[in-house]
């Protein structure tokens, strides 16, 4: 990818699961993003993207609606529409939905982690 591009999450994402969540992959190496990747998603009530960790990546969870818990270990801390949420590289989290609509978040991650992607996270 040499070019700028205009991506559309709903259109041009990739599926993946975590848990009882869907979400989409964005922007991702195999389209030629190198150093970061942008996953969509938007999961409904009592849905949960699975407990993981990233050993090297930082993450950054952008909640654009709804409202929900970040999960580390026993820790559940809320966050609702306009928040971020920071994950250091090597921290355990995962998202849970506790409110009553759709929780609509866009993660980024800086460097990829594709073991995200190819289901091997999703264990427990």
């Amino acid at each position: 990818m040499d070019q700028v591009k205009v991506l559309k999450p709903k259109r041009d994402g990739v599926v993946f699961k975590m848990g009882n969540a869907q979400s989409m992959k964005v922007l991702y190496p195999e389209m030629g993003a190198k150093h970061i990747t942008l996953n969509f998603g938007e999961h409904p009530p009592g849905a949960e993207f699975r407990q993981h960790v990233h050993e090297s990546s930082e993450d950054v969870i952008i909640c654009i609606s709804g409202s929900g818990v970040i999960r580390s270990g026993e820790t559940r801390v809320p966050f609702g529409a306009g928040d971020i949420v920071y994950v250091p590289a090597g921290v355990v989290h995962g998202t849970i939905n506790t409110g009553c609509e759709p929780l609509v978040m866009f993660s980024c991650l800086a460097p990829p982690d594709l073991r995200l992607y190819s289901g091997e996270k999703d264990r427990d």
